[in-house]
């Protein structure tokens, strides 16, 4: 029972449809567009929207008229997809459903096909069923995403705008159910330096082919250790600041179609970066990307330094000393490693097992994610919580812009909804 209330929350519409009386499924209540919205659509969400407390605050007819309304303005947002020529691709969806399905069996922890056998047990469909209708919802979310980022895009509020939001709306900002106050030391693994340097030699090598005259995209398929060896190196368009800074220093030097003279080294080993095009806020770039992987001697090491920590480790005051000296989460380590609270069904998948087991002030195994080991430490857990200014300012900080951002969005689906026709045909 416990595992349906989880998923129910989150495909209430896959549920209510397979459990819809037949009556509901005839007549149409409204055309938007050209594009239908159905009774049974407009009943399925009525009912989810009755058992809201905004709902439930409504009467009958305040509550179909509000359903409608936001109905209709869902559909004037769709119409967008085609005026603005938005495509998402059947792979986007589907990475889409299975990184859900995947977290979703994660916070329950259960695997994937346990999860299967909830879903056939307790809904009655099978997993391609499901999957099948969870895409057309994913779509559908994923259009819309699209559409608000080309018009409204993101907005970054100032510490006064995120206060008074707060001040503003905090009796109904969402609680924190069964949550967990986590801290964390990170320890990446680093190759020593001969396997460094062997590598850099192989990328030098593979440059003075390139300056011989050999082809960047037949060296980048024959030699490049990622997913872009298979289109030629070929990473695609990115946005000033999204890849490694090194990386973009590199390609800030390069003209179109140039590759840098000399090998560029991140944490994943050494470039040799190429730039194919530019756009006014980023650049097309492709690359050669040679991987230092460390060895086995490398991993133990880290283990037994971790190891080390977490027997030395007895209060949360030197837990945090240690975060500061020894992590290398550049996003945690100043705060002595604070990640900050999550509810358990909304944590990283990989945090689950390793703090599953802990209770209040203890410390995990050393436990390897992404090529680092993770020390975690449970500060704090609590059944119910409230957001506040001082441990949740990143959470609040989002929400007021996502506020912010809807706010825009509205005035903009009023104005779009003078340019399409609507019909509104139900009648009660």
């Amino acid at each position: 029972m416990k595992l349906f209330n989880l998923f129910a929350l989150a495909l209430f519409t896959f549920t209510a449809l397979v459990g819809a009386a037949p009556v509901l499924m005839d007549g149409v209540a409204a055309v938007v567009d050209g594009k239908p919205i159905m009774r049974s659509e407009f009943m399925n969400s009525l009912y989810q929207f009755q058992e809201t407390p905004e709902g439930s605050a409504m009467s009958e007819e305040q509550q179909k008229d509000y359903v409608l309304e936001r109905l209709i303005e869902e559909k004037v947002l769709l119409s967008r997809i085609d005026r603005d020529s938005i495509v998402i691709s059947n792979a986007e969806v589907d990475q889409r459903v299975t990184a859900h399905l995947t977290q979703l069996a994660a916070s329950q922890n259960i695997d994937l096909a346990t999860l299967e056998k909830a879903v056939r047990t307790q809904l009655g469909v099978s997993m391609a069923q499901y999957r099948d209708q969870l895409s057309k919802q994913v779509r559908s979310h994923m259009e819309i995403a699209r559409v608000r980022q080309m018009h409204v895009g993101s907005v970054n509020p100032t510490k006064k705008e995120v206060e008074a939001f707060y001040k503003a709306y905090k009796d109904s900002l969402p609680r924190q159910y069964n949550c967990v106050l986590l801290s964390h030391i990170q320890i990446p693994i680093v190759p020593d330096s001969m396997v460094v340097d062997s590598v850099k030699n192989v990328a030098e090598t593979l440059i003075d082919s390139l300056n011989l005259g050999m082809n960047f995209e037949l060296l980048a398929k024959r030699h490049s250790q990622d997913s872009s060896a298979e289109k030629g190196g070929d990473l695609g368009y990115f946005k000033r600041g999204l890849l490694d800074p090194a990386f973009e220093r590199a390609l800030d030097q390069l003209k179109n179609g140039q590759y840098s003279s000399y090998p560029v080294k991140t944490n994943q080993g050494w470039h040799i970066p190429r730039v194919l095009g530019r756009k006014e806020d980023g650049v097309r770039s492709a690359q050669i990307l040679l991987r230092t992987i460390p060895t086995a001697k490398d991993s133990a090491a880290v283990i037994a330094r971790a190891d080390s920590l977490k027997q030395n480790i007895k209060t949360k005051e030197q837990f945090a000393a240690a975060a500061k000296k020894f992590s290398e989460d550049k996003s945690s380590n100043f705060q002595g490693g604070l990640l900050g609270w999550y509810q358990k069904n909304e944590m990283e998948p990989a945090y689950v097992d390793p703090v599953a087991n802990l209770n209040v002030g203890e410390v995990s195994e050393p436990v390897l994610i992404d090529g680092a080991y993770h020390l975690f430490r449970l500060d704090d857990a609590r059944q119910i919580r409230e957001l506040t200014m001082e441990e949740d300012y990143g959470k609040i900080e989002n929400l007021a812009a996502n506020h912010m951002e809807n706010e825009k969005l509205e005035a903009l689906v009023k104005k779009w909804r003078q340019e399409v026709h609507v019909d509104i045909r139900m009648k009660e």
